[in-house]
């Protein structure tokens, strides 16, 4: 469909950007972007017409990331890139990440137009949000798939640009909504960070908007589709219990504007989800059959709100090298504030089965034991075990490190002190958590250094020595659970049989090497769920029908009022 008004509009915002430009006296990082509804060969598109002032000399670079969150060939989804205001020679370079535009020295401000689609066809699932999603009805894009950023604005330590977004071509009754307002045809959004900018959630079409306040603090729920497993009402509900709850903890009532969005996909069998913290917000999608419940949302909805200080406002200094802190202590939070603030209903029983469930699930990793130094990008976002990894065991360190501050200080003291402390740090100072900041603010609060025990349980990846400390705080304890183990690896696309473990019950049930795998139903990490194969061998079908146990001595906490009671001190 064509926009005739989409062209004024253009050329009325290059003219205000050009008189922008030329009314300051001093230099500055401007940056204005036009999305306007589009298509690409009658596809759905978003065209992005952006507006800047061109690095000095002959040539300025516009970065748009082809990997990026574990996702590689980002490229694909651009389409019609072109100069449509000012002089130049366009060459895309994907394996650079950029837009190369060469340019007579001292020309004046650029307009860009490219155009996002959707590069893979159907509905996406969970594990697929993070590329593009442009249909008829909707669309669900990460800022760092939708906006370029000039190469000379992003110099710096710490670079920002004052930010301006219009939407233009948008029916009256289709939403506009994201990380920084909602319902708004025209956005500004002043001296931006521009790595908060890139952390954001850009959504439209047919969502629903839900409102409520919080201490005179906005929030938005963005929702769209029919849900099977809960009312909107339900989701905005527990979206204020989880706010609530996590802001009264670090006694943080300052953000005036806080959303979350939620998309849901079809799944036919089980249940999956997937979030991401940003600035002044997350992103949900999850899978819209029975089998959903509402506390898997409401443990996405505490761990992503988590992230909004743990990750976003104390940052990792070294991203991956500190994932045991920013996921696993969100894991730990994320238990802790259920049980605390009663979320959802949710009591000190939560916390003891989640806790032991992970113990459970570390303890089942064929990578339990892998040093930190393999947690690298490569690894997190190739391989579940490593993209588990660091949750488990940051999430287990995190509660051993609790309990071991609370016995030292007679309860006078507690990780949660830790955590506010580095809370402060990062805001006063800019303070981002290494290993040595860490180690120096735990240190503060206890009789020994912390340093030898967190390099062999976290730098190395020794087992934490949780039975001990648990015995020696007196806990009710069993040992012995039932692990979950597959028996066998799949290879490469899921279709044969790789090497199976005779032990197994795989083995038992009939699975062999070389089997080709003509269906499966699989729930990992699940020991109540029979594994249900149907393989082919010798041109004969064969069923195969197991459940995925294998018998650990691994210590568990006995759901009991004295085991409970020694949490809520």
């Amino acid at each position: 469909m064509k926009y005739p008004w989409a062209r004024y509009a253009t050329a009325l915002l290059a003219a205000a950007f050009l008189l922008h430009l030329s009314c300051r006296k001093e230099d500055t990082n401007r940056l204005e972007y036009e999305i306007v509804k589009s298509s690409v060969d009658s596809f759905p598109a978003l065209e992005v017409r952006m507006h800047f002032a061109p690095d000095n000399g002959e040539v300025t670079y516009v970065r748009y990331d082809d990997k990026a969150w574990g996702e590689t060939g980002l490229f694909n989804s651009l389409r019609e890139v072109r100069l449509v205001g000012g002089s130049g020679a366009l060459v895309l370079e994907p394996d650079s990440s950029r837009v190369r535009i060469a340019h007579p020295d001292g020309s004046g401000p650029i307009t860009l137009s490219y155009k996002i689609v959707q590069d893979t066809p159907g509905p996406k699932d969970a594990h697929s949000t993070y590329r593009p999603i442009v249909e008829s009805s909707y669309f669900h894009v990460f800022s760092h798939n939708l906006f370029a950023l000039p190469d000379h604005y992003r110099a710096g330590d710490a670079p920002e640009a004052e930010i301006g977004l219009t939407w233009t071509g948008w029916d009256p009754e289709e939403v506009i909504h994201n990380s920084f307002g909602s319902r708004q045809r025209r956005q500004d959004l002043g001296a931006l960070p521009l790595d908060k900018f890139h952390s954001a959630i850009f959504v439209g079409g047919d969502f629903r908007i839900y409102t409520d306040r919080i201490q005179g603090n906005e929030l938005y729920l963005a929702v769209r589709g029919d849900w099977i497993p809960f009312e909107d009402a339900e989701i905005m509900k527990l979206f204020r219990e989880t706010v609530l709850a996590q802001r009264d903890f670090w006694a943080d009532h300052s953000q005036p504007y806080f959303t979350v969005t939620m998309r849901p996909f079809p799944q036919e069998r089980g249940s999956s989800f997937q979030g991401t913290g940003l600035t002044n917000s997350f992103a949900t999608s999850m899978s819209n059959n029975e089998e959903t419940d509402i506390e898997q949302l409401a443990y996405l909805f505490n761990h992503e709100l988590m992230h909004n200080w743990i990750g976003n406002t104390i940052k990792n200094e070294d991203e991956e090298a500190q994932y045991w802190f920013s996921e696993g202590f969100t894991e730990y939070y994320t238990a802790k504030n259920v049980a605390t603030y009663r979320i959802g209903g949710r009591d000190w029983g939560f916390f003891i089965s989640n806790l032991n469930e992970t113990i459970r699930l570390l303890q089942a990793s064929s990578v339990k034991e892998a040093p930190n130094s393999e947690i690298n990008y490569d690894n997190f976002w190739k391989n579940p075990e490593y993209g588990k990894l660091p949750y488990r065991r940051g999430m287990l360190f995190a509660c051993y490190l609790d309990l071991q501050l609370r016995a030292v200080s007679g309860d006078k003291h507690s990780l949660d002190d830790v955590m506010r402390d580095l809370l402060e740090d990062s805001r006063d100072e800019g303070q981002k958590i290494s290993h040595a900041h860490f180690l120096k603010t735990v240190n503060a609060y206890l009789p020994e250094d912390l340093t030898p025990f967190f390099n062999r349980h976290i730098v190395n990846g020794e087992a934490l020595p949780l039975q001990e400390l648990f015995r020696q705080l007196g806990f009710d304890l069993q040992e012995g659970a039932d692990l979950f183990e597959l028996g066998f690896d799949f290879s490469p696309g899921y279709k044969a049989v790789e090497a199976v473990d005779p032990a197994s019950e795989a083995f038992r049930a009939g699975v062999r090497e070389g089997d080709r795998v003509v269906s499966r139903s699989v729930y990992l990490g699940n020991t109540q769920k029979q594994v249900e194969l149907v393989l082919e061998r010798g041109g004969k079908r064969i069923p195969v029908a197991y459940y995925p146990i294998k018998k650990a001595p691994v210590v568990q906490l006995l759901d009991n009022e004295e085991n409970r009671a020694r949490f809520m001190k």
